[in-house]
C-alpha cells in the first residue's frame, strides 16, 4: 500500500495507520493540538509520534498521586492534572484480546439488576440516544430495539418465581438493581459508554441473572440456597448453559461449609460442572461466611493498586505498590488438609462502575463532564481566563447543572472572572465526591463484590478458549499463573493477584486446548525452530541486512536459512518467537518500532489450529508492536495486541502497545 507523510513528522506511513488517530487517547490528542498549531486528529498521525507523545506524558506523571493538591481533595488517585480518572480494568490487569467470554454463560446472584447499554451485543451504537436526555420509559424501549446479552432473568426475591426479561423488577431501577447493575457490567460490559475503556473481560459473554432477598433489602442464606438450588433444579444450569456462578453475597453467621446448605448446594453446583467464584467479604476479619469457605469455590480477595498500570508500578517499586483491601480471610478443613482462603485476589479499589441510570444522579453526573471538559480543552485552568466562546460554553453548562441540584447555585458568573472559575471547581470537586465521580457515565467502586466479578469474567475467557476445562481445572489455572505478592501476609494474599492474559494463555495450552506444543508468544529462543519462518527486521533503508541474506526455505515465503553460529557471530540481539491466535484470518504480520510501523512486511506462518507464527532476530533493548490481521471481515486489516504476553506499555492510543525486552 502506498505510504503517505504523517502530518506532524513527515515520515512515510501507512494511511491504515496514519487514521488511527480516530482512536487517539483523549490526554494525548489534547497534547498534541496543543504543541502542533492548527492540528487536528482527522488529519492524521503516526504511530511514532502517537508514542512520543504518550512517553512525554508519562514523564511528567507524577510518582505520588494528586489527589490532595485540590481543594476539596479528589476522592481517588491519579498522578495527572488532566488524567484526573480511574483506569480500566486492562489497563491494569491486562487481559488477552483474542477473547471475551463469548459462547459462555455467566449467571450471577445479586439483589437486583438493571439494564445497561454496556451489556448489549454491540460495543458501538451509531446515532446513539442522548442517554442523560431519556426517561424510564424511553430509556427501556432503546434498549430493547438493541440485542442484549441479558440471555434470562429470573426473580426468587419474596418466595416467589418470576422469569424473564420482561419483569417488572428488572427495569424498576430500584435502589438493589445497583450492585447487580455493577458486578454484571464489571464483569461483562463491553464499555460502550466510555469508548471501550471501561470494558469488563467477559465483554461478550451471555448474562443469567437471578435476583435473590427480600423486599427489605436483605439476602439470608436461605434465599442464597434458593438461587443454588434453582440453577440445580432440572440441571438449569445445563440448559442455560451456565459455566461460571458470580456470587457477590454472603451468608449469616461462621459454620463449618460441611453444616451449611449454602456450602453444600454450591458443592453440589461445582461438582455438576459450573465453577464458581465468590467474594471474600469485605469485614476486614479472620472469618469467612458462606458460600466463602466451600472448598470448590474459589473465594477472591481484593488489592488496592493506587490506580495504576504495571508500567506505573514499576516505576514505583513493582510489587510494593499493591497493597491489601481489607477483606476477611480464613481457613478451611478439607479431608485432612487445611485450605487458605481467599486463595486469589483482584482489583477491590477504584474500579470503574455504571451509575444506575434514568435518575437525577445519573443526569448531574453528565453535566459535570460537559464542564470538566470545557475547561480541560480550552487548555486553561481555574483563574487563567474566561472569555468569548469558552464562557458561553460554561455557562451553557451552568445553567444545565442549576436544574438539576442547587448546590451549583453558590456559584455565579459574575463578578471577577477569575473567582467564579475557582469558585465552579470548588463545586464541581464537591458534587464530584459526592457521587465518587469517575466519567459522565461511571463512578468508582470498591468491595471484594467488584473484585470477584473479574475473576469470573477471566474463568469465562478461559472456558471459551478451551470449553473442555473442568471447574478444578480453572481454579488451577488462576492461581497458578497469578502473579505471588510475597510482601503481603500469605493467609490473606492466597496466590497472588489475577493475571489475566496469562490464565487465558495457559488454558489454551492445558490438556486438548488448541496451543498444546506451541511456545508462548513472546520467548526468547535459543536456537530456529524447525518449520517455524526465521527473519531478520528491515534496517533504517529498508533492507535486508547483509548478513540476514540466505536462500528461501521452503517453509514459506519471507523465510530465511541461518545457522546460529552465523547468527550469533555476525548480528547481536536474541531470537525471539511471536504467535497469534487468529482462526479467521487471511494473513497476520507483525509491525513495531523494529521496523518502522509497516503493516505486511513481516508475515506469519499459518501453523494450524488458527495460530500464526514467526521468529525475529532482534537486536537488544525494548521493542513495542502489535500484530497485523487481515481477514473477510476487515480486509483492510487491523492491529491487535500479542494476548500472551503481559508486557505492555502506553501507545498514545486508546489501547497499549505489546513489549519484549531483548537481553544483550
Amino acid at each position: 500500500m502506498t505510504r503517505v507523510a504523517c502530518p506532524l513528522c513527515g515520515a512515510p506511513t501507512d494511511p491504515r495507520l496514519l487514521y488511527k488517530s480516530s482512536e487517539l487517547a483523549e490526554p494525548v490528542a489534547r497534547r498534541l493540538r496543543r504543541r502542533s498549531a492548527g492540528w487536528q486528529p482527522q488529519q492524521g498521525i503516526c504511530p511514532a509520534c502517537t508514542l512520543d507523545a504518550a512517553r512525554q506524558l508519562a514523564s511528567e506523571r507524577s510518582l505520588t498521586s494528586l489527589h490532595a493538591s485540590t481543594d476539596p481533595p479528589a476522592t481517588f488517585p491519579y498522578y495527572r492534572a488532566d488524567e484526573e480518572t480511574v483506569l480500566g480494568q486492562a489497563e491494569r490487569l491486562p487481559d488477552h484480546p483474542g477473547f471475551d467470554g463469548a459462547g459462555v454463560t455467566l449467571a450471577f446472584l445479586d439483589s437486583g439488576y438493571y439494564p445497561h447499554p454496556d451489556l448489549t451485543a454491540a460495543p458501538i451504537w451509531p446515532n446513539a440516544p442522548e442517554w442523560a436526555a431519556l426517561n424510564a420509559r424511553q430509556w427501556r424501549a432503546a434498549l430493547q430495539r438493541r440485542a442484549l446479552r441479558l440471555h434470562h432473568y429470573v426473580d426468587l426475591t419474596d418466595g416467589a418465581q418470576r422469569s424473564g426479561l420482561d419483569q417488572p423488577s428488572l427495569w424498576d431501577g430500584a435502589g438493589d438493581s445497583w450492585h447487580g447493575q455493577m458486578t454484571t457490567v464489571i464483569a461483562a460490559g463491553n464499555g460502550l459508554l466510555s469508548q471501550g475503556r471501561y470494558r469488563g473481560y467477559a465483554h461478550g459473554a451471555q448474562i443469567l441473572a437471578v435476583k435473590i432477598g427480600r423486599g427489605d433489602g436483605r439476602i439470608p442464606e436461605e434465599d442464597i440456597v434458593r438461587g443454588l438450588n434453582w440453577l440445580l433444579e432440572r440441571d438449569r444450569w445445563r440448559e442455560h448453559n451456565v459455566r461460571v456462578l458470580n456470587i457477590s453475597v454472603g451468608g449469616d453467621f461462621e459454620q463449618d461449609w460441611r453444616d451449611n446448605p449454602v456450602c453444600l448446594a454450591a458443592e453440589e453446583l461445582a461438582r455438576r460442572g459450573v465453577f464458581i467464584a465468590a467474594a471474600a467479604g469485605n469485614s476486614h476479619a479472620p472469618r469467612l461466611l458462606a458460600p466463602a469457605q466451600a472448598p470448590s469455590v474459589l473465594t477472591v480477595g481484593g488489592v488496592d493498586d493506587l490506580n495504576t498500570s504495571p508500567a506505573w508500578q514499576t516505576r514505583q517499586h513493582a510489587a510494593q505498590s499493591l497493597d491489601l483491601y481489607p477483606h476477611n480471610w480464613g481457613a478451611v478443613a478439607v479431608r485432612g488438609a487445611v485450605l487458605h482462603k481467599p486463595e486469589l485476589l483482584a482489583l477491590g479499589r477504584w474500579l470503574p462502575s455504571p451509575i444506575l441510570p434514568v435518575n437525577p444522579v445519573f443526569r448531574e453526573m453528565h453535566a459535570i463532564a460537559a464542564l470538566r471538559r470545557t475547561l480541560l480543552d480550552a487548555g486553561q485552568g481555574p483563574g487563567e481566563g474566561v472569555g468569548g466562546e469558552r464562557r458561553q460554553m460554561l455557562l451553557e453548562h451552568w445553567q444545565r447543572a442549576l436544574h438539576l441540584d442547587p448546590v451549583y447555585r453558590r456559584s455565579h458568573p459574575d463578578g471577577h472572572p477569575q473567582a467564579w472559575l475557582a469558585e465552579m471547581e470548588q463545586a464541581l470537586r464537591r458534587r464530584m465526591n459526592a457521587h465518587k465521580w469517575v466519567h459522565a457515565y461511571y463512578q468508582h467502586v470498591d468491595g471484594t463484590s467488584v473484585a470477584v466479578a473479574q475473576v469470573s469474567a477471566v474463568a469465562a475467557q478461559m472456558l471459551q478458549a478451551n470449553p473442555q476445562l473442568s471447574p478444578q481445572q480453572v481454579r488451577a489455572l488462576l492461581t497458578q499463573t497469578a502473579r505471588p505478592l510475597p510482601h503481603l501476609p500469605a493467609e490473606r494474599a492466597g496466590a497472588g493477584l489475577l493475571q489475566p492474559a496469562t490464565a487465558v494463555a495457559a488454558a489454551l495450552r492445558r490438556g486438548a486446548g488448541r496451543l498444546r506444543g506451541f511456545p508462548v508468544s513472546g520467548s526468547v529462543l535459543r536456537e530456529p525452530l524447525p518449520g517455524v519462518p526465521l527473519l531478520f527486521p528491515p534496517g533504517p533503508a529498508g533492507e535486508l541486512r547483509a548478513t540476514a541474506k540466505r536462500d528461501r526455505l521452503a517453509a514459506g515465503a519471507g523465510a530465511w536459512s541461518a545457522s546460529p553460529a552465523s547468527m550469533t557471530g555476525s548480528m547481536s540481539g536474541a531470537l525471539v518467537y511471536f504467535g497469534c491466535l487468529a482462526p479467521q484470518a487471511r494473513e497476520v504480520s507483525v509491525l513495531g518500532s523494529f521496523n518502522a510501523w509497516q503493516p505486511e512486511q513481516l508475515p506469519l506462518m499459518a501453523a494450524g489450529r488458527g495460530w500464526w507464527h514467526i521468529t525475529l532476530l532482534l537486536p537488544p533493548g525494548r521493542h513495542v508492536y502489535r500484530f497485523w490481521v487481515t481477514s473477510d471481515a476487515q480486509p483492510l486489516g487491523d492491529w491487535r495486541l500479542d494476548g500472551e504476553t503481559m508486557a505492555r506499555t502506553e501507545s498514545g492510543y486508546l489501547t497499549p502497545h505489546s513489549v519484549i525486552e531483548v537481553p544483550a
